[in-house]
């Protein structure tokens, strides 16, 4: 398995292969739409492997950076295409994978929502139970909303929009990402695309433009 999370300002690259494990994280000035690719090929070179040694694919799939999202699913999609042998995709949600670590790392007692900046006053919120499970659907919502949500909050490391911030860590994205694999949870690569939530910022703009006209 080769598992990639973009989602994040720091990008986050696993691998397994024959049982051998290896990990690399790139920082918040890496340019992930120049150094992933670079990033991957030097993982598999260091522990002697090849892409076609490889044949099944996680990748985070948002909510997230907008550029960062495009760049994940577009590399798996990319290599999945490109290769003789059939792959397998599983993809992960980041709100998931966050409720992940945080359990993981705290064991909570009670239930709790994790949160993502998603700029401009807003926010992508789930809910989950004490033990990770999912109490209901990812959402985007406004500050107002925000303050409302009489719950833990759990946010990224550096956002600063949590009560709780916690660092993610990429032996963790391919530990989650073993788990949604050995419970079936694939799918095809051809519809693989990012879970966004909201619009982009050009698109808000496209849609105020068009609204005037009208």
């Amino acid at each position: 398995m080769i598992a990639l999370s973009t989602a994040f300002p720091k990008a986050m690259i696993a691998l397994e292969i024959d049982g051998k494990q290896d990990f690399q994280v790139l920082d918040v000035s890496c340019k992930q739409a120049e150094n992933i690719l670079k990033a991957i090929d030097s993982l598999l070179d260091k522990n002697d492997f090849a892409i076609q040694d490889n044949d099944v694919f996680a990748v985070v799939v948002g909510p997230g950076s907008f550029t960062g999202l495009r760049i994940g699913t577009a590399l798996v999609k990319g290599f999945c295409a490109g290769l003789d042998q059939v792959c397998k995709v599983v993809p992960i949600s980041s709100l998931d994978l966050l409720a992940f670590e945080y359990v993981k790392q705290n064991k909570p007692e009670s239930d709790f929502a994790c949160v993502i900046n998603a700029l401009s006053g807003l926010y992508f919120v789930c809910q989950y139970h004490a033990n990770g499970e999912k109490k209901g659907e990812e959402a985007l919502v406004d500050s107002e909303q925000y303050k409302l949500l009489n719950l833990e909050k759990i946010g990224i490391k550096g956002e600063n929009v949590a009560n709780i911030e916690i660092e993610l860590c990429a032996e963790s994205l391919l530990e989650y990402a073993n788990i949604l694999a050995r419970s079936g949870k694939f799918c095809d690569f051809h519809t693989l695309s990012p879970v966004y939530l909201r619009k982009s910022q050009a698109e808000d703009a496209l849609d105020q433009k068009n609204l005037k006209k009208s």
